[in-house]
């Protein structure tokens, strides 16, 4: 069973990525720059996600990196995907 430490830092991983995914669709920033933050604070909460769980800290990193990188390249993937097809849809 998860601690409620590790399902808060599951809430804030799900917020970052529907964050992320928003700011790219309305141009709030840089899409770069969105990618950036985005990507490094997914990695970041993953890994503290891995530690609440009390996986040793080389675990957790790991972790953190595979599945905090996979799902924000996957946020970013549809994100950009369907900003590019609606900017096809208007040309």
């Amino acid at each position: 069973m998860q601690n409620p430490t590790a399902i808060t830092l599951f809430v804030v991983f799900a917020l970052i990525l529907f964050a992320m995914y928003i700011a790219i669709r309305r141009r709030w920033a840089a899409p770069v720059i969105i990618a950036a933050i985005g990507v490094f604070a997914s990695i970041v909460v993953m890994t503290l996600i891995g530690l609440a769980q009390g996986n040793s800290v080389y675990q957790a990193v790991f972790v953190g990196l595979l599945i905090g990188g996979l799902f924000s390249g996957g946020t970013l993937a549809m994100a950009v995907y369907f900003q590019t097809n609606e900017q096809r849809g208007r040309g």
